[in-house]
């Protein structure tokens, strides 16, 4: 089939949380705070989001390994009070579930043939992100056999070691 020599792998690992930084000000050098200071820390981040500012403000995601997840949340709770943001809020134990393949950046049909495949499957996606070879979704834990299932079948490859 022409969909598997666009998507060449499914990919999913377990151990990921989500940290999100509300209604920080959407002006320059708030990421630079944000991510300096996770940077000190020695914290590595995965997916970074940011929402369209709404009234100048906007929200910062990003995904930190779950063993990493009270280091970043102590980092940007200092940084959130310094720069006026609303708080933090974490999503713990999540899986990042992703198709990968060169295909997908040329072909617009990949990116709903995916998301219809994980809402047939009653997956629910916390957020996604998206290359010119990979779409990412961070999803729960308990949600990933099934996950990795129906993105099996829909693009008719297995998961990658």
């Amino acid at each position: 089939m022409e969909i598997r020599q666009r998507v060449r792998e499914v990919h999913t690992e377990d151990g990921w949380a989500l940290v999100k930084v509300l209604r920080a000000p959407d002006q320059p050098g708030i990421a630079a705070k944000i991510f300096g200071t996770i940077a000190e820390a020695k914290v590595s981040v995965d997916i970074i989001l940011q929402n369209a500012s709404v009234n100048r403000m906007t929200d910062v995601s990003f995904t930190v390994r779950q063993e990493d997840v009270e280091k970043a949340v102590a980092c940007v709770k200092d940084v959130t009070a310094s720069i006026g943001a609303a708080g933090v809020e974490t999503r713990e134990r999540l899986a990042k579930v992703q198709i990968v393949g060169t295909g997908i950046l040329s072909d617009p049909t990949i990116v709903g043939h995916m998301f219809r495949a994980l809402a047939d499957a009653r997956v629910n996606i916390l957020a996604i992100a998206t290359s010119e070879i990979r779409i990412s979704c961070l999803i729960a834990q308990e949600e990933r056999g099934r996950a990795e299932k129906a993105l099996g079948a829909a693009f008719e490859v297995t998961q990658a070691a």
